[in-house]
């Protein structure tokens, strides 16, 4: 029988996260992230179904085969999880899965409605050494022009966070609250960098998930000031960060992204593999 587990004993997933690729089902796992885990069994797990609240999203992994997960994962879904999803206002259910293995499930999990599906690229570092020695030229020469010498950028820190001066602090608090359990949490296993202009945030690059020795990249440039290179900055100091600490960065984006492709292959990153992602609507 399908049930949830408590937070406890997240590890008895551990099995089964071991050899998925995705960090953030091992972030949540460990309890660095913040998510919930349901089970097929909660005696014999072969298989889970892992909500990631920094991904707005769901994880299958482990024996697609599982026959509760057949049986019973549309009505759990309709009865415990769809519910608490409209609550949140969201519109639809998204779905990761490593391998094709998982597409009747998905099938059956979403009853009548219609699901659609697409590919997610994840580019990865070699060696933390030999990635950060190839970082493009391009890239980094074109962060010293004169155009940004009104800007600033900086390490987010704890004094940081409790600046009044800075204008869209809240929404980078709101950003650490959204992948992390507390902004404490973030401060002692996370970091990141903000590029200020005049007093205003103009792009935030942090880690949005930690597991075994990787950092999950999350980077958002405010609006008014995209198209401006401000992401390759703060891109760069983050880089520079995970050489300091000896940590692997993992940027995780859709095909379609061409600047975020652009920006991880700038500090030496490639692409190592695809994973798929399926939705489906809820208020069909």
């Amino acid at each position: 029988m399908i049930s949830e587990l408590n937070q406890l004993d997240f590890d008895k997933v551990k099995h089964l996260t071991d050899s998925c690729r995705n960090i953030e089902v091992r972030a949540v796992m460990s309890g660095l992230n913040p998510g919930r885990i349901y089970v097929d069994d909660a005696t014999n797990i072969t298989a889970a179904l892992i909500w990631i609240q920094g991904q707005s999203g769901f994880q299958l992994i482990g024996d697609a085969k599982s026959a509760p997960f057949r049986k019973e994962l549309h009505g759990f879904m309709k009865k415990h999880i769809e519910p608490e999803l409209l609550n949140l206002h969201m519109q639809s259910v998204e779905i990761s899965v490593t391998d094709g293995h998982w597409e009747e499930v998905l099938q059956k999990m979403s009853g009548s409605r219609d699901v659609a599906g697409d590919i997610q690229h994840v580019f990865l570092s070699s060696s933390v050494k030999g990635w950060m020695n190839t970082i493009s030229q391009t890239a980094c020469s074109s962060l010293y022009t004169s155009q940004y010498e009104d800007v600033k950028v900086l390490s987010i820190e704890e004094a940081l966070l409790k600046e009044k001066l800075l204008n869209q602090l809240s929404l980078l608090k709101d950003k650490i609250s959204h992948f992390w359990i507390t902004a404490e949490d973030f401060l002692k296993y996370g970091f990141g960098y903000i590029a200020v202009h005049n007093d205003d945030i103009a792009s935030v690059c942090l880690s949005a998930f930690v597991a075994d020795g990787m950092h999950a990249i999350d980077i958002e440039t405010i609006e008014v000031y995209r198209r401006r290179n401000y992401g390759a900055l703060v891109v760069l100091a983050y880089a520079e960060e995970c050489k300091a600490r000896g940590v692997h960065p993992y940027w995780d984006c859709s095909p379609s992204n061409t600047g975020s492709i652009r920006l991880a292959k700038g500090i030496g990153l490639s692409l190592d593999f695809n994973y798929k992602v399926y939705w489906y609507d809820l208020i069909k």
